[in-house]
């Protein structure tokens, strides 16, 4: 026996075709990881090789997928963030079929074998290292903020009717730290419970568990990540199953089963060790590089980082242009309702935000002198237009004056502070007497 599966044990017919089929699929995906990783990437020429064979899939999607599908056009491989676009559909049909024809050849051409054991004792063993890889990045990146944050300003202002549903799910998440590390940390040990072989089985079973969370929330806020979220699902589902007689004796035939026998890779101890030290070093390798980068990331972009001198929401109480005082009327197209500051986004640029009495918003990147109290504001995408405004504080309150687009302004507003939108400031209770589910007033 080696890893539960006897090497010249026999399989039947529909096990080597069901194996022969998930080989393909997944090497396919899974490919070209871990020869793309540090430290097997440093590897002189390793780098060319990676490159040759990226370039090769996107090959074969572009000409024989969509070809294949009767995709007209070159399909876009630019990044979008999405992992559901065209190319993304059409790489994953072309990957079944291959699968399926590939299948097929390899039972005809190899249908003597009696059972690939350590065939599926490699492949095992990749699967695991390179499902933990994926959660250990998903777990990593929302325990150190670096997934969901807080609702910025701009967010807070929207109505839910001007959010898309992924917007909703995104603020959701990030309106609870709480569930957010829960998250995380629910990714992380699933993908520390598949390193060791005791508890590989509860890793595989909890990874499944995690990721078909994710992966509904997915499918039901039209997140897309479904594709990737759906095979890390059933990459988990395919681990646990390794151990499907204990399994399905203990929890639904209610039987006792002998423990499974996970037995070394080698006979000979040193190779071992040797296969054992290379794994471990490649997934701490991982592990340091993705906490440093969060630790980094957490202190120069979290929420504790410092704030701008004009951070906070400030609500325009008197609006003079060329001299004429503008009333708040909801049909002007020129007077302010509020101005805003958030945070420095994650690319160090500080944002200017305008809500018009229409709740038109406007953007501008702004930069605030450090000698004077001047703000400098610059349309997003224009190079050429900048506007001075002199800003000065009355307590929290903030007045502004200059020219701006053209027009002299006198601007004085009220200061809110965006901590003390319900949403943010409400917390956590032990004791709740009646449901808090309720709509709580911009000013109370």
């Amino acid at each position: 026996m080696e890893n539960g599966i006897a090497l010249h044990e026999g399989w039947n017919t529909s096990r080597k075709i069901v194996f022969r089929f998930f080989f393909i699929f997944f090497l396919l995906f899974i490919l070209p990881y871990p020869l793309n990783q540090n430290p097997i990437i440093l590897i002189p020429g390793m780098p060319e090789l990676m490159g040759w064979y990226s370039q090769g899939i996107v090959w074969l999607v572009q000409n024989i997928g969509a070809g294949l599908f009767g995709i007209e056009g070159e399909l876009s491989t630019r990044p979008t963030g999405s992992g559901d676009t065209t190319f993304s559909w059409v790489q994953t049909g072309l990957f079944l079929v291959i699968a399926i024809v590939g299948c097929l050849l390899w039972s005809v051409l190899d249908r003597k074998r009696k059972s690939y054991a350590r065939l599926w004792k490699w492949f095992h063993i990749l699967m695991v290292y390179n499902l933990a890889y994926w959660l250990f990045i998903y777990g990593l990146i929302k325990i150190y903020s670096g997934q969901f944050s807080g609702p910025g300003i701009s967010r807070l202002l929207e109505t839910f009717g001007e959010s898309s549903p992924m917007r909703i799910m995104w603020t959701f998440m990030g309106s609870s730290e709480v569930y957010t590390q829960f998250s995380g940390w629910s990714e992380a040990i699933a993908g520390l419970l598949l390193l060791f072989r005791r508890t590989r089985t509860l890793g595989g079973l909890a990874a499944a568990g995690v990721m078909l969370n994710v992966f509904m929330m997915n499918m039901a806020f039209d997140v897309p990540v479904k594709l990737f979220s759906f095979r890390l699902m059933i990459a988990g589902l395919w681990i646990a199953l390794a151990d499907h007689k204990r399994l399905l004796g203990t929890l639904l035939f209610n039987k006792a089963v002998q423990p499974q026998q996970w037995k070394p890779f080698f006979v000979t101890v040193w190779k071992n060790y040797l296969l054992l030290a290379i794994m471990m070093v490649i997934m701490v390798w991982h592990i340091v590089v993705m906490a440093q980068s969060g630790i980094s990331r957490l202190e120069s972009f979290g929420p504790d980082r410092e704030r701008p001198a004009l951070y906070g929401i400030h609500d325009v109480e008197t609006f003079v242009l060329n001299g004429d005082t503008i009333p708040p009327l909801l049909t002007d197209t020129v007077r302010w309702r509020k101005a805003f500051m958030d945070l420095p986004g994650f690319n160090g640029r500080q944002r200017w935000g305008i809500k018009m009495m229409n709740d038109r918003l406007r953007y501008f990147d702004a930069e605030l002198d450090s000698l004077e109290p001047v703000m400098r504001l610059k349309p997003l995408n224009d190079t050429i237009n900048v506007y001075e405004l002199r800003y000065k504080f009355t307590g929290e309150d903030l007045s502004l004056e200059g020219v701006f687009e053209g027009d002299t302004v006198q601007i004085n507003t009220i200061y809110f502070n965006p901590d003390d939108f319900i949403l943010k400031s409400r917390g956590f209770r032990w004791v709740n007497e009646v449901p808090y589910n309720r709509n709580v007033p911009y000013r109370q």
